[in-house]
């Protein structure tokens, strides 16, 4: 919304129409400051909402990198569990999983 507001602000300022100049004249007097400065704020509200957007989709990012590392670690010890005692390799995989977890969330 914040793009589309600047641009309309932006077009009625450069317009040819009388009544669209004097509206940005009313609204730099209302507001107490010029165009370039009421632009310039809203781009500072737009990247402040996807800043928050970003930190609102961190946690699910970060589930899916908890749970990469848990089957990455599940692997790899399943995989050398495989060659050395093949009878708990479904055993060490689990542990395998609940240390790259763990791991991940420690650090």
């Amino acid at each position: 919304m914040s793009d589309k507001l600047t641009t309309a602000l932006q077009k009625l300022a450069i317009s040819p129409v009388k009544a669209d100049r004097m509206a940005i004249c009313r609204l730099e007097k209302e507001y107490g400051a010029s165009l370039s400065e009421i632009v310039g704020e809203l781009e500072d509200y737009a990247i402040v909402h996807q800043s928050i957007q970003d930190e609102r989709a961190k946690p699910r990012n970060q589930l899916i990198i908890v749970c990469c590392y848990g089957c990455l670690w599940g692997a790899v010890i399943g995989i050398a569990t495989l060659f050395i005692k093949p009878s708990i390799t479904v055993a060490a995989i689990e542990l395998g999983f609940t240390a790259g977890v763990s791991g991940k969330l420690l650090v």
